[in-house]
């Protein structure tokens, strides 16, 4: 009987070589799909192509954002005409100026690709306050503007004002506007270098914010990019403590453009 053993013993080896070498030439079995208890097919993740993976979230919202800073058609702009100071003059540097430079505060908004509105025309001079604008608000109005943009303040803080007292002036101008028909934005204050000054001009501004959500007149932000943090100017963006560089006209002009944006046709 032992030469039955061993003829078995050597039967089985022989098997067990020949499932080896079947098994090192196919290589390893694929994972069959399996199946979820409503019957769908369920793919193992590792063998997911690439083209299954969900689109970016970000890409919708990257669109969007192209879709809404797309330029505005100038003849689709409406006319502003702004009143104010200084810094909606531009005459810092040159006081016999005539004309809308890159000094003034409203430049690029003008302009052709990022601009919102189309210039009507302005009134504006040196060292003026908030009292005198509300003086000169029919001659604005007189020149048909679809908007009236009003930039005051400045000059207001560089002296003991009462914040009621601008927002009391430029509730006469929108007075003034109404009868006319004309919407009214109104600017908040851009930062002082000196520290008394400064805090007036964030005591007018945030008088303003609130005088301008209470009366429906559009706020435009102007000064909130040119502020540093612990305090007046943000660094390179006046020459003087009083008045925008060019650089920061441009900021300004942007924070408008960017709450004019939401109004139809941009007013």
């Amino acid at each position: 009987m032992t030469w039955v053993w061993r003829g078995l013993a050597a039967c089985a080896s022989l098997l067990v070589l020949v499932g080896v070498g079947v098994a090192a030439a196919t290589g390893p079995t694929a994972l069959a799909p399996r199946f979820d208890t409503a019957g769908a097919t369920t793919q193992d993740p590792s063998s997911a192509a690439p083209g299954a993976l969900p689109l970016p979230t970000g890409e919708a919202s990257a669109e969007a954002a192209t879709v809404a800073t797309e330029p505005i058609p100038v003849e689709e702009r409406p006319v502003a005409v702004f009143l104010g100071d200084s810094i909606t003059r531009g005459a810092t540097v040159d006081t016999a100026w005539g004309g809308a430079t890159e000094w003034s505060w409203f430049y690029r908004l003008l302009d052709d690709t990022e601009g919102v509105v189309r210039y009507g025309g302005m009134v504006a001079e040196n060292g003026m306050t908030t009292s005198w604008m509300a003086g000169q608000a029919y001659n604005a109005l007189a020149l048909s503007p679809d908007i009236l943009v009003v930039h005051g303040g400045t000059n207001d803080v560089s002296g003991e004002v009462d914040p009621a007292y601008v927002v009391a002036n430029l509730q006469r101008i929108k007075d003034a506007a109404d009868i006319y028909g004309v919407p009214m934005a109104v600017c908040t204050l851009p930062p002082r270098d000196d520290p008394m000054a400064d805090a007036r001009a964030i005591a007018v501004s945030d008088a303003i914010r609130a005088w301008a959500a209470s009366e429906g007149v559009i706020l435009l932000d102007t000064g909130a990019p040119l502020r540093d943090p612990l305090g007046g100017w943000r660094s390179g963006y006046s020459n003087d403590g009083l008045h925008p560089t060019p650089a920061a006209a441009v900021l300004m002009a942007r924070a408008a453009a960017e709450a004019l944006r939401q109004i139809p046709l941009g007013v």
